[in-house]
């Protein structure tokens, strides 16, 4: 073997090496984000099933049924959506 290809086999090391690493730290980065995006979800779960019928901003009598099935059916969407069409505007004091 000559020193030319050592170098390349080297080289080829390292480079798999730090593509297993950057991989691996990914794959963790990925399950933080969902435990996040869960923990979320659940929160906003937890304040609509929680929340009075009369404190949602458009005061009809199935908004709580309404919001509950949108949190269970679309998941974190339906959290961010909830967030801000319910949770902000009550907390700002403007409901539409």
């Amino acid at each position: 073997m000559n020193r030319n290809s050592s170098k390349w086999i080297v080289f080829g090391i390292i480079a798999l090496s730090i593509i297993a690493f950057t991989i691996q730290i990914g794959v963790k980065l990925l399950w933080g984000i969902i435990a996040i995006a869960i923990v979320f979800w659940l929160f906003m779960l937890c304040d609509c099933l929680q929340r009075n019928a009369e404190n949602f901003p458009s005061k009809g009598y199935h908004d709580k049924l309404i919001w509950s099935l949108v949190l269970i059916f679309l998941n974190f969407i339906g959290a961010i959506l909830y967030y801000y069409l319910v949770k902000v505007q009550i907390n700002n004091g403007t409901p539409s």
